[in-house]
């Protein structure tokens, strides 16, 4: 499953459009598109707060199985292995995409082995 990457693609133009955001549904897509673009940058330490802002703000029902999901992938690869596990719950509990569906169950099982590596 491919992340989408945002319209605005410079770090100062993701910043200036959740400046500008004047409603909560704005700014919880800009802060999506933000932790998008630090996620797509290998930069998945600083996408995890945006992700959790995006999804408290009430993002759109849409893009929220999405979020989990991402939001899962930065915090296994970041090693919070339980949190990315009770993510991709609830990504998995709100998607009908078979493509995203089937990746989050590659990522749990990835999950799964890292958490019972000693």
């Amino acid at each position: 499953m491919e992340k989408q990457l945002p319209k605005r693609r410079s770090l100062g133009s993701l910043t200036a459009a959740l400046d500008q955001a004047t409603t909560t549904k704005a700014k919880a897509r800009a802060h999506y598109d933000l932790a998008l673009f630090h996620d797509n940058n290998g930069r998945e330490a600083q996408a995890i707060p945006h992700y959790r802002k995006a999804l408290a703000l009430g993002i759109d029902p849409g893009l929220e199985a999405e979020a989990y999901a991402w939001l899962a992938s930065s915090l296994f690869k970041t090693g919070s292995h339980a949190e990315a596990t009770t993510s991709a719950h609830h990504a998995l509990c709100l998607t009908q995409d078979p493509e995203l569906k089937g990746f989050l169950v590659r990522l749990q099982r990835r999950i799964d082995r890292a958490a019972s590596k000693p």
